[in-house]
Protein backbone atom coordinates (compact mmCIF):
# COMPACT_ATOMS: atom_id res chain seq x y z
CA UNK A 1 0.00 0.00 0.00
CA UNK A 2 1.23 3.03 -1.06
CA UNK A 3 1.60 5.64 1.61
CA UNK A 4 -0.34 9.19 0.87
CA UNK A 5 1.82 12.36 -0.49
CA UNK A 6 1.93 15.71 1.02
CA UNK A 7 2.46 19.12 -0.21
CA UNK A 8 4.83 21.86 1.95
CA UNK A 9 6.53 24.64 1.21
CA UNK A 10 10.72 24.05 0.62
CA UNK A 11 13.27 26.64 0.64
CA UNK A 12 15.85 27.50 -1.84
CA UNK A 13 18.70 26.28 0.16
CA UNK A 14 17.01 23.06 0.68
CA UNK A 15 15.67 23.01 -3.48
CA UNK A 16 19.11 23.39 -4.14
CA UNK A 17 20.38 20.60 -1.98
CA UNK A 18 18.04 17.86 -3.20
CA UNK A 19 18.41 19.01 -6.69
CA UNK A 20 21.93 18.21 -6.75
CA UNK A 21 21.39 15.19 -4.87
CA UNK A 22 18.91 13.86 -7.45
CA UNK A 23 18.57 15.40 -11.02
CA UNK A 24 19.60 14.25 -13.80
CA UNK A 25 21.23 16.57 -15.78
CA UNK A 26 20.47 20.31 -14.46
CA UNK A 27 22.35 22.58 -11.79
CA UNK A 28 20.84 23.99 -8.57
CA UNK A 29 18.52 26.94 -9.31
CA UNK A 30 19.88 30.05 -7.67
CA UNK A 31 16.94 31.83 -7.36
CA UNK A 32 13.20 30.60 -7.02
CA UNK A 33 9.67 32.30 -6.87
CA UNK A 34 8.68 29.08 -5.20
CA UNK A 35 9.51 25.12 -4.54
CA UNK A 36 6.80 22.50 -3.55
CA UNK A 37 7.87 19.17 -1.77
CA UNK A 38 6.16 16.03 -1.78
CA UNK A 39 6.84 14.49 1.69
CA UNK A 40 5.61 10.65 2.64
CA UNK A 41 2.48 11.48 5.48
CA UNK A 42 3.86 10.66 8.59
CA UNK A 43 7.33 11.13 7.57
CA UNK A 44 10.65 13.48 6.88
CA UNK A 45 11.40 11.92 3.84
CA UNK A 46 11.20 14.07 0.60
CA UNK A 47 9.78 11.99 -2.55
CA UNK A 48 10.29 15.53 -4.87
CA UNK A 49 10.39 19.09 -5.59
CA UNK A 50 8.74 21.61 -8.19
CA UNK A 51 10.53 24.46 -8.57
CA UNK A 52 8.78 27.68 -10.01
CA UNK A 53 9.89 30.84 -11.31
CA UNK A 54 10.15 33.24 -13.62
CA UNK A 55 10.01 32.42 -17.15
CA UNK A 56 13.37 32.68 -19.01
CA UNK A 57 14.13 33.94 -22.16
CA UNK A 58 12.01 35.36 -24.70
CA UNK A 59 8.97 34.39 -22.54
CA UNK A 60 10.43 36.47 -19.37
CA UNK A 61 9.20 40.01 -20.50
CA UNK A 62 5.38 38.95 -19.99
CA UNK A 63 4.30 38.79 -16.13
CA UNK A 64 1.30 36.64 -16.82
CA UNK A 65 3.74 33.35 -17.46
CA UNK A 66 5.69 31.49 -15.07
CA UNK A 67 8.06 28.45 -15.80
CA UNK A 68 8.28 24.95 -13.76
CA UNK A 69 12.08 25.29 -13.52
CA UNK A 70 12.76 22.01 -11.69
CA UNK A 71 11.05 18.65 -10.93
CA UNK A 72 13.58 16.43 -9.22
CA UNK A 73 12.24 13.10 -7.62
CA UNK A 74 13.80 10.61 -6.01
CA UNK A 75 14.83 7.31 -8.19
CA UNK A 76 12.28 5.26 -5.52
CA UNK A 77 9.83 8.07 -5.17
CA UNK A 78 6.01 6.62 -5.19
CA UNK A 79 5.29 6.33 -9.06
CA UNK A 80 3.11 9.49 -9.04
CA UNK A 81 5.18 11.80 -7.24
CA UNK A 82 5.64 13.81 -10.53
CA UNK A 83 2.34 14.23 -11.33
CA UNK A 84 1.08 15.04 -7.77
CA UNK A 85 3.97 17.99 -7.92
CA UNK A 86 3.33 19.21 -11.41
CA UNK A 87 -0.71 18.99 -10.22
CA UNK A 88 0.13 21.07 -6.99
CA UNK A 89 2.23 23.63 -9.15
CA UNK A 90 -0.82 24.36 -11.37
CA UNK A 91 -2.61 24.85 -8.28
CA UNK A 92 -0.87 27.34 -7.08
CA UNK A 93 0.46 28.85 -10.09
CA UNK A 94 -3.40 29.47 -11.58
CA UNK A 95 -4.44 30.56 -8.07
CA UNK A 96 -1.80 33.09 -8.03
CA UNK A 97 -3.57 34.84 -11.19
CA UNK A 98 -0.67 33.46 -13.91
CA UNK A 99 -2.64 32.27 -16.81
CA UNK A 100 0.16 30.13 -18.73
CA UNK A 101 2.85 27.47 -16.93
CA UNK A 102 6.20 26.57 -19.26
CA UNK A 103 8.15 23.86 -18.80
CA UNK A 104 10.88 22.07 -20.99
CA UNK A 105 11.77 18.54 -21.09
CA UNK A 106 14.71 16.73 -22.89
CA UNK A 107 14.15 14.75 -26.20
CA UNK A 108 14.36 11.27 -24.55
CA UNK A 109 12.61 12.08 -22.06
CA UNK A 110 8.82 10.93 -21.80
CA UNK A 111 6.93 14.02 -21.13
CA UNK A 112 4.43 11.03 -19.36
CA UNK A 113 3.58 13.22 -16.20
CA UNK A 114 3.45 16.77 -18.28
CA UNK A 115 1.16 14.53 -20.45
CA UNK A 116 -0.96 13.64 -17.33
CA UNK A 117 -1.29 16.81 -15.63
CA UNK A 118 -2.62 18.67 -18.71
CA UNK A 119 0.32 20.28 -20.67
CA UNK A 120 0.98 20.31 -24.00
CA UNK A 121 4.12 19.83 -26.35
CA UNK A 122 3.88 23.10 -28.45
CA UNK A 123 7.54 23.33 -29.90
CA UNK A 124 10.98 20.91 -30.54
CA UNK A 125 14.36 22.35 -31.41
CA UNK A 126 17.56 20.22 -31.76
CA UNK A 127 21.19 20.81 -32.43
CA UNK A 128 23.19 17.97 -33.32
CA UNK A 129 27.41 18.44 -33.30
CA UNK A 130 30.13 17.05 -34.78
CA UNK A 131 31.64 15.41 -31.76
CA UNK A 132 28.50 13.28 -31.89
CA UNK A 133 26.16 14.71 -29.09
CA UNK A 134 22.47 15.78 -29.64
CA UNK A 135 20.76 18.81 -27.72
CA UNK A 136 17.27 18.46 -27.81
CA UNK A 137 14.35 20.65 -26.54
CA UNK A 138 10.77 20.01 -25.77
CA UNK A 139 8.64 23.31 -24.73
CA UNK A 140 5.43 22.07 -23.02
CA UNK A 141 2.60 24.56 -21.78
CA UNK A 142 -0.27 24.74 -19.17
CA UNK A 143 -3.25 27.21 -20.14
CA UNK A 144 -5.39 28.01 -17.18
CA UNK A 145 -8.94 26.96 -17.29
CA UNK A 146 -7.91 24.73 -20.67
CA UNK A 147 -7.59 21.06 -21.11
CA UNK A 148 -5.73 19.94 -24.31
CA UNK A 149 -7.77 18.93 -27.06
CA UNK A 150 -7.68 16.64 -29.86
CA UNK A 151 -4.95 18.75 -31.50
CA UNK A 152 -2.77 19.36 -28.89
CA UNK A 153 -2.17 16.05 -28.26
CA UNK A 154 -1.61 15.00 -31.82
CA UNK A 155 0.81 17.98 -31.41
CA UNK A 156 2.22 16.68 -28.54
CA UNK A 157 2.78 13.21 -30.22
CA UNK A 158 4.17 14.48 -33.21
CA UNK A 159 6.91 16.93 -30.80
CA UNK A 160 7.61 13.42 -29.09
CA UNK A 161 8.49 11.25 -32.11
CA UNK A 162 9.89 14.55 -33.77
CA UNK A 163 12.55 14.39 -31.10
CA UNK A 164 13.40 10.61 -30.89
CA UNK A 165 13.97 10.74 -34.76
CA UNK A 166 16.53 13.39 -34.41
CA UNK A 167 18.11 12.13 -31.57
CA UNK A 168 18.54 8.66 -33.48
CA UNK A 169 19.04 10.16 -36.99
CA UNK A 170 22.16 12.13 -35.57
CA UNK A 171 23.56 10.18 -32.42
CA UNK A 172 26.84 9.36 -34.51
CA UNK A 173 27.37 12.03 -36.46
Amino acid sequence: VMSRLINVRVKLQKARLFTKQYHRHSDPLKRHMFTIGAVTAGSNRFEGIVTIDRASSAWSKHDFIVEIRRLVTRPDAHANTASFLLGKAKQACFAMGYDLIITYTKGYESGASLKAAGFFADKFTGRAFKNGTVETLIRWGCLRDTVPGDVEREQTIDMIEAAHEFIYQNRHL
